[in-house]
């Protein structure tokens, strides 16, 4: 077992004939040939290799998967793509593949159905044990993750944020349309998440950067004063 990850349990637990069959989806074609010979050497059985989001719902559906297996530079975003398959295929889990740990999207992909999270720089067993984990219906969380999974737990997102090294103080919107800009997420992605407008997410940010423009100059005078 790979030391480096933790599985928590779900709450319940599919059926003991669900199936084990596994969609690889998104990224390069060639990070997704690699993916499905190092599961299919394990015994896994992968029944699709697409490079979309409906391809992969699509596949999901068809085959019965009982896993899509993403990347998380998939078109469109992966947040979109795990709400998409999830809504289009429930039987099926969906767990994200990145090329390296990244916390704020890690919980974003939680907070959109995922059933975990898993990075490249646990090697293809990390991989293999990842997959065989969330296709028994747990969830898959590195350990390295997990401590920001408790603090999203207990406090969630604060008003009190930073742009730069300026403190702000913005309210819960603003402050979670904030987070996930960090993470690289579109407008729309955000939108979709929080289940808001393009138009108000875009207020949101705009409101923002207003806070930080206006708190500059004082953050600049304090300093000459100093």
């Amino acid at each position: 077992m790979d030391s480096s990850l933790t599985s928590l349990a779900v709450s319940q637990a599919p059926d003991s004939g669900s199936s084990r069959s596994i969609v690889v989806a998104g990224g390069h074609s060639l990070v997704r040939a690699t993916r499905r010979s190092v599961l299919s050497r394990a015994g896994l059985e992968v029944v699709a290799d697409v490079a979309d989001t409906s391809r992969a719902a699509r596949a999901a559906e068809l085959y019965e998967a009982g896993l899509v297996l993403i990347d998380a530079e998939i078109a469109g975003g992966c947040i979109f793509a795990v709400r998409y398959i999830a809504e289009r295929a429930p039987r099926a889990g969906v767990l994200v593949v990145a090329a390296e740990l990244d916390h704020e999207r890690l919980l974003a992909a939680v907070r959109a159905g995922a059933r975990g999270f898993i990075s490249e720089t646990h090697g293809a067993g990390g991989l293999v044990r990842a997959v065989e984990v969330a296709l028994a219906g747990e969830s898959v969380i590195p350990r390295a993750g997990v401590g920001a999974l408790i603090d999203e737990v207990r406090g969630g997102v604060q008003g009190q944020a930073s742009i730069g090294a300026l403190p702000l103080q913005l309210t819960r919107r603003e402050a979670e349309v904030m987070k996930r800009r960090r993470t690289g997420m579109t407008t729309k992605e955000i939108a979709y998440e929080l289940d808001l407008s393009d138009i108000t997410v875009r207020r949101h940010l705009s409101s923002a950067t207003r806070k930080a423009r206006q708190a500059r100059p004082t953050t600049l005078a304090l300093g000459s004063a100093s």
